[in-house]
């Protein structure tokens, strides 16, 4: 099995877990697994040009936690190494991005400094 090109932080690990558990209550297996799928494939897509995305700060009032868009949701991330990203978070396009982060930031950047300290695969 092939590595992930990305890690995932304790926040963005619960993160993924509600909206799964919201995901197949709401509208069963399939959809759930073809949506979770499609968050995949767009996470390995960000690891792998994240160079080249273009920059969204505005919605995290950070210069270093990036934005993209996946389906209904955006996957907030800081690039690592070479075509490696750690995901911060994942939180629906309809919620305000900024407070969340705000919100969460002292959670984050001890998270953040947790897998640092550890050296990524």
């Amino acid at each position: 099995m092939r590595k992930r090109s990305y890690v995932l932080t304790k926040t963005a690990e619960s993160d993924f877990r509600s909206a799964r558990d919201w995901s197949l209550k709401r509208w069963g297996t399939s959809i759930t697994q073809q949506y979770f799928k499609d968050l995949h494939e767009g996470a390995e897509s960000i690891a792998k040009s994240h160079v080249a995305l273009t920059e969204s700060s505005y919605l995290t009032n950070s210069a270093q936690l990036l934005v993209w868009p996946v389906r209904e949701h955006y996957i907030i991330y800081l690039p690592s190494k070479k075509q490696k990203i750690i995901i911060v978070a994942l939180i629906r396009q309809s919620r305000d991005v900024p407070s969340i982060l705000g919100a969460n930031r002292f959670i984050i950047e001890r998270e953040l400094k947790k897998i640092n300290e550890i050296d990524l695969p």
